[in-house]
């Protein structure tokens, strides 16, 4: 499967995309128009000439405001509510915004999205650092921040949007008491408050600190900065990685997320004790956010996916929503058939639990009495729709045939056809959230974590990754098929069909008549004769590739993204010879997608947010794009190049 890990942390480029001048390349002129050839799932024959634009072409970026379906956030964290207004720390867009409970009407209340910083400031003018916690104060007039990426504690005033520093000193790590700028923190990212104090889950310091509201005075309440599990009191206790943190005016309760405990700390005297050890039969895996009513306390657990509640007298824990084994989706219903991806945040207002959907870029809410949830704002991850009305949830490759761009829509298991004309999205084959191997026509179908797809103009070939097989789509019927690997077998053998296997198969590209994929996990480069599925292996782990990811073809050369290395390599298919592809004037960062006109190539980088672009003729590079999040697929119809963004869960088109 691709770097889960940049679809949402590793982003720090701002919102804005750009075009700069790019090497390798050029076009245009007069005479006959060139005859465009298909392959390497592209339209090839025409030296791309690129302008300045670069526009959403479907699925949705995350930083809008407006009413709940058209508001957008990017990995919400956190989530407090005053009771009318949830407030949300939403933290890939480093702002803090406002959602209006009884309708879902969103606005931003500070920092600008997509920029970040530390200055202090009033609404727009104020500055933050990838923000993941958030309190309300008892009187409802302030919120408190944990601006985790700055190592700071603010504070911002409800009415005027006004931002200050109350602890902590931007671009300072580590550990010391004391006043407001004296004091440090590691990665602070959970906040409570009892009206009196803050406490605050010092997440890589691995404790959890106090600050007096009257002085900003922080003092260390639990936890000895050892990373373990131990309750005791003070400082003789110790934590590992706390994250969220919640206070019914007695005691705090803690989401131990690196020990997957929840802890509990009585205020007045620091005791702290464990309420659902790691080792227990129903164990929450990975906890984030928690929330109390005090008597319960309700727990998303980011590992399983799901939302649990623990009665704090008997520590008796039940799956409040969300399925048991940690089935990722964006599907609102009841109890166990509901899904949620990589849950954080979570706030208590009468009887209704709001949770931060951090992977779904959603806001969600949870009825404790029936286990019925439904969206609060934003738009569920795998809506059909035109351009930005459709939803998308990690999409990481896709291919054309110069009439539709096609999206392996990974997180949401399903194959997706946007018309080039209209933007007009839909679902080709596979269900939302349904992942499954079974094949069968369009819905009926089902996929597994589908993450290369490419195409001969006639089929579509799916890498089916989570499933470790390759599948053949029937543009004009939805029709799947398996035509290699088996279905849960992970392996490297050579074969026929069902007799081969693959290891997290990626990339994958065809030339008409053959298919070339990326085996990722075997390191390795497959191909496989598209009219008999037959499977062998072209370039063998020994070759030195690591995780690659990406690959085309012009006929003539495979070109591969061999991502950890930071290279691109070349395969002649005539000749068998592997080597480095040498490439000046770019820098490759985590190569990901990689296609080609014929006369370029066009790369990915995931890391960097960018796109380069490389002369096949000589190697000389430059940058196209850069500000993407996440960019991963890319393909081109001819004359418009587009690319899957996965963070934003959008298609990019650069003209």
């Amino acid at each position: 499967m691709r770097l889960k890990g940049l679809l949402k942390v590793a982003c720090a480029a701002v919102m804005t995309l750009t075009l700069a001048s790019c090497g390798g390349g050029g076009g245009g002129g007069g005479g006959a128009e060139p005859q465009l050839t298909r392959m390497g799932g592209a339209l090839q024959g025409r030296s791309l000439a690129l302008t300045n634009s670069v526009t959403s072409f479907a699925g949705t970026s995350g930083s809008a405001d407006g009413a709940a379906t058209q508001a957008r956030f990017n990995f919400p964290g956190d989530v407090a509510s005053d009771g009318t207004n949830l407030y949300v720390a939403d933290t890939g867009n480093s702002v803090i915004r406002k959602v209006v409970l009884a309708t879902g009407a969103t606005s931003t209340v500070a920092g600008l999205a997509g920029v970040t910083g530390s200055g202090d400031g009033t609404a727009a003018t104020a500055r933050f650092n990838y923000p993941t916690g958030i309190a309300i104060s008892s009187d409802k007039s302030k919120l408190y921040v944990c601006d985790t990426g700055n190592n700071t504690i603010r504070s911002i005033n409800v009415a005027s949007g006004a931002v200050t520093t109350l602890a902590g000193t931007a671009g300072v790590v580590g550990f010391a008491n004391g006043i407001g700028g004296a004091a440090s923190f590691s990665s602070p990212s959970g906040i409570a408050t009892d009206g009196t104090n803050l406490y605050v889950a010092d997440t890589l310091n691995h404790r959890i600190r106090k600050i007096a509201l009257a002085s900003a005075a922080v003092t260390t309440l639990a936890g000895s900065g050892v990373q373990d599990l131990a309750d005791g009191t003070g400082v003789a206790a110790r934590f590992d990685a706390p994250r969220g943190i919640a206070s019914d005016g007695t005691s705090l309760y803690v989401a131990d997320q690196g020990n997957s405990a929840v802890r509990q700390i009585v205020i007045a005297t620091g005791v702290v004790s464990t309420l659902v050890e790691p080792d227990a039969v129903d164990a929450i895996q990975s906890p984030a956010g928690i929330a109390t009513d005090g008597t319960n306390l309700f727990v998303t657990d980011a590992g399983r996916n799901n939302l649990r509640k623990v009665v704090i007298a008997t520590q008796a824990v039940s799956t409040l929503a969300g399925d048991q084994a940690g089935t990722p989706g964006a599907v609102n219903a009841t109890g166990g058939a509901a899904r949620f991806s990589n849950p954080a945040g979570v706030a208590l207002v009468a009887g209704t639990i709001y949770l931060a959907d951090a992977g779904n870029d959603l806001l969600r809410k949870v009825s404790v009495a029936t286990g019925g949830s439904s969206t609060l704002a934003g738009i569920l991850g795998s809506a059909d729709g035109v351009g930005t009305a459709a939803g998308f949830t990690s999409p990481y490759d896709l291919t054309t045939d110069g009439t539709n761009v096609y999206v392996a829509d990974t997180n949401n298991h399903t194959i997706r056809q946007v018309s080039i004309a209209t933007g007009a999205v839909s679902t080709l084959a596979g269900q939302a959230d349904r992942p499954g191997s079974a094949d069968g026509s369009g819905a009926a179908a089902s996929f597994r974590f589908p993450s290369g797809i490419t195409t001969d103009g006639t089929n579509l070939f799916v890498s089916d990754t989570g499933n470790n097989t390759v599948r053949k789509i029937v543009i004009a019927t939805g029709a799947v098929s398996t035509l290699a690997g088996t279905a849960g077998a992970a392996g490297a053998a050579d074969g026929a069909g069902s007799a081969a296997a693959f290891n997290s198969p990626n990339g994958i590209t065809t030339d008409g008549t053959n298919l070339y994929l990326a085996d990722s996990g075997n390191n390795s480069i497959r191909k496989i004769v598209i009219a008999t599925g037959a499977v062998s292996t072209l370039v063998p782990a020994s070759a030195g590739l690591s995780s690659p990811y990406g690959i085309t073809t012009n006929g003539v050369s495979l070109y591969i993204a061999d991502s950890r290395n930071d290279r691109i390599c070349r395969f002649t298919l005539a000749g068998s010879a592997f080597s480095p592809l040498s490439v000046s004037g770019v820098t490759l960062d985590l190569p990901s997608g990689i296609t080609t006109d014929g006369v370029s190539l066009f790369v990915t980088n995931a890391a960097s947010g960018s796109v380069s672009r490389i002369a096949l003729a000589t190697g000389a590079g430059g940058t196209v794009v850069t500000g993407l999040k996440n960019p991963n697929g890319i393909s081109t119809d001819g004359s418009t190049l587009y690319v899957a963004d996965a963070h934003d869960n959008a298609v990019v088109r650069v003209r």
